[in-house]
C-alpha cells in the first residue's frame, strides 16, 4: 500500500517528469520530496511574515493565527508569566474568551512547559489542574499542544494550540512543524522586543532632555537680564575691564542658551511635536538678530564675520525663529572650524523650485578645514562629529547640522553642502518665498 499521490508534474530545464513513470518505491521518496519542498516553502512564507513584525503585541497575534491553520486547530492562544499567574496576552479561534484571563500556574500544563522547556501533547484536558479542568470542557476543547517560546535562553511565553472534543491528538509530524514554527515566533519577539526596548530608551531620552533644558531656560533667563542690567550701567558706571568682562558673560550665555534651544528642539523633533508658524519676516532685521550672538564669538577666534544682503529682496513668508536657529546653527558650526580668514553669511534670490515658486538662498562660506567627501553624509547625523584634530579641538553636542536640516525640511526647504578638505564649506540654506 503506497500513500495517495497527488498529480504532480516537476517541470524546469529539463523535460517534464511524471511520478507514474517510476517505480512504486522511487514514487514515494519522489512524494516525500515533494512535500518536503513543499513545507520548506510554507515554513519561509511563515518566516517572512513573523520577521515582519516589529510589534512584539502583532508577533503574538500573527503566531496564533498561524498556528491554527498549521496545525488544522480550532483556537490558539499565548500565555505570558507574571509571578506566580499567567495571563493570556493573545488568542485566536475559540479561544477568543481567554484573552486577559490570569491563572495561576501552580499544577497546569502551561507551568510545567514554563519550567521545563520542553513541548506537550494532551489528549485530555481534564487531567489539568481544577480550574482548567472545569473551564476548558464548557470551551468544547480537546486536545492540546503546548509549547514554550524561547529564544537566546529568554522564555517569551506558552503557545498553546487546541482542537475541539473528539478530534485526534497532535502526532509528532505536528509537534515537529509547529515547534519551528515557535522557534521562528521567538526569535521574532527577541527582535521586536529588543526594538521596543531602544524605542522606550529613546523616549525616555528626549524627556529627559527636554525636562533639564526646561529647567536651565529659567536661570539662563535670569542671568542674562542681570548681565544686560550691567552692561546698560543701570547699577553703576563700569571700568572697561568690567565691561569687557560682562560682555564676555553675555556672550557665554547667549551661546548657552542656543545650545538649550537646539536640546529642546530636537526633543521635539522627535516627539513630533514641532510645527512652523509662520508671518512675515524682514530679511534685514533678521541678519541684524543674528549680530549679537556670532559677532563676538568670531572676534575671540581672531576672525572676521560679515554678512551680506542682496539689494531689493522681497519679504519672506516663513517661521522667523526656526530661520535664525538654523543660520545660528550653521554660522556657529562655521566659526567653530575656522582659524583663519573668516566667516561670510551671503542673502540673495535662489531659482525657482520644481513647482515655480521663487526661493531665497542663506549662504554660510567659511575659510575653515573643509570636509572630506566621504564624511558628507555623516554630518547631518544626531549626535555625530567627525573624528579629526580639528574636530576633537572644537566639540560641540552633535546636534546642529542634524536640527537645521530637519528645520529647513519643516519649512519646506532644504541645505546644500559644498565643502573641500583645505577650502573650507558652503553650508546653504534654501527656502521658498512662502512657506
Amino acid at each position: 500500500m503506497h500513500a495517495p499521490q497527488p498529480p504532480m508534474r516537476i517541470t524546469g530545464s529539463h523535460p517534464a517528469i511524471d511520478p507514474a513513470d517510476f517505480p512504486a518505491s522511487n514514487q514515494d521518496l519522489l512524494y516525500s520530496d515533494y512535500r518536503k519542498t513543499e513545507e520548506l516553502g510554507t515554513l519561509r512564507q511563515v518566516a517572512r511574515v513573523l520577521a515582519g513584525e516589529t510589534d512584539s503585541q502583532k508577533v503574538l497575534e500573527r503566531l496564533c493565527q498561524l498556528s491554527m491553520v498549521r496545525g488544522r486547530a480550532s483556537g490558539a492562544s499565548v500565555a505570558q508569566l507574571s509571578g506566580d499567574n499567567g495571563v493570556y496576552v493573545a488568542v485566536s479561534g475559540h479561544a477568543q474568551t481567554l484573552l486577559g484571563l490570569t491563572f495561576p500556574l501552580e499544577g497546569t500544563f502551561t507551568g510545567k512547559v514554563a519550567r521545563e522547556h520542553r513541548t506537550l501533547s494532551i489528549a485530555n484536558p481534564t487531567e489539568s489542574s481544577p480550574f482548567f479542568a472545569q473551564l476548558l470542557p464548557t470551551l468544547g476543547i480537546g486536545p492540546i499542544l503546548l509549547l514554550p517560546l524561547l529564544a537566546n535562553q529568554q522564555l517569551f511565553g506558552v503557545l498553546s494550540i487546541t482542537r475541539d472534543a473528539g478530534h485526534p491528538m497532535f502526532d509528532e509530524v505536528d509537534e515537529e512543524r509547529l515547534g519551528v514554527m515557535a522557534d521562528l515566533a521567538a526569535l521574532a519577539l527577541w527582535k521586536a522586543r529588543l526594538l521596543e526596548e531602544a524605542r522606550s530608551a529613546d523616549a525616555a531620552k528626549t524627556s529627559l532632555l527636554a525636562t533639564l533644558s526646561h529647567e536651565l531656560r529659567t536661570p539662563l533667563t535670569a542671568l542674562e537680564g542681570y548681565g544686560e542690567l550691567l552692561e546698560d550701567e543701570i547699577l553703576g558706571p563700569l571700568t572697561h575691564e568690567q565691561r569687557d568682562v560682562i560682555v564676555r558673560l553675555r556672550t557665554v550665555g547667549r551661546h548657552l542658551g542656543s545650545l538649550i534651544e537646539d536640546i529642546l528642539t530636537y526633543a521635539s523633533l522627535e516627539a513630533d511635536r514641532l510645527t512652523a508658524r509662520t508671518a512675515p519676516v524682514r530679511l534685514d532685521e533678521l541678519l541684524d538678530s543674528l549680530h549679537p550672538f556670532l559677532e563676538p564669538l568670531a572676534r575671540e577666534k581672531g576672525i572676521e564675520f560679515m554678512l551680506d544682503l542682496e539689494a531689493g529682496l522681497p519679504v519672506l513668508t516663513t517661521d522667523e525663529a526656526r530661520v535664525r536657529q538654523i543660520l545660528l546653527n550653521l554660522c556657529q558650526n562655521a566659526i567653530k572650524f575656522t582659524e583663519v580668514g573668516g566667516v561670510t553669511v551671503r542673502v540673495s534670490r535662489g531659482s525657482p523650485g520644481a513647482d515655480g515658486t521663487p526661493t531665497v538662498r542663506f549662504a554660510v562660506r567659511d575659510t575653515g578645514v573643509g570636509i572630506a567627501t566621504t564624511d558628507l553624509q555623516r554630518l547631518f547625523r544626531p549626535f555625530s562629529q567627525l573624528e579629526d584634530s580639528a574636530t576633537r579641538r572644537a566639540r560641540g553636542t552633535g546636534l546642529g547640522l542634524y536640527i537645521a536640516r530637519r528645520l529647513a525640511t519643516l519649512l519646506g526647504g532644504r541645505i546644500e553642502v559644498v565643502s573641500r578638505p583645505g577650502e573650507g564649506s558652503i553650508f546653504t540654506l534654501v527656502l521658498p518665498q512662502v512657506a
